[in-house]
């Protein structure tokens, strides 16, 4: 079983009908936040059941919450950490047959400059602001 079997089949037994998460990276780190948890009842849950996956090379115990944040971080198809990165959300919907409506993407990434850079600092120059003196205001920009 993969990743994303794993996770379908532990979150069709708990009853969840819907995540959703919300990503947002940049330079060269990301967040992926849980931000809604649907029961198959219609309830809104505050958070996952602590529930086993694994263990990791180094004795570590992995949780469905640990699993759920390590597959929604791959799933874009796209750079969405590194440089200027990206932000957008990813819906589990774990009893979709179809996996396009089961782990749904819809992302932005963000282009070159999105974040700014050194030529952004001339769009907020102050003209009236003499930048040859000590600073002081220019009586021909205030007249």
């Amino acid at each position: 079983m993969d990743r994303k079997e794993i996770a379908i089949a532990l979150l069709r037994a708990i009853g969840i009908q819907e995540l959703e998460y919300s990503l947002d990276g940049g330079g060269d780190s990301g967040d992926s936040t849980l931000e809604r948890i649907q029961h198959v009842d219609g309830r809104l849950l505050d958070k996952l059941p602590d529930i086993p996956t694994g263990i990791d090379g180094a004795g570590r115990p992995h949780t469905l919450s640990w699993l759920l944040d390590d597959l929604v971080a791959d799933l874009p198809e796209g750079d969405w950490v590194n440089n200027e990165g990206g932000y957008g959300t990813v819906t589990i919907r774990p009893f979709e047959e179809d996996e396009d409506l089961c782990f749904e993407c819809d992302m932005t990434f963000r282009q070159d400059g999105d974040y700014g850079d050194e030529n952004d600092d001339a769009e907020f120059e102050d003209e009236d602001f003499d930048a040859d003196d000590d600073g002081a205001e220019d009586t021909e920009a205030l007249s």
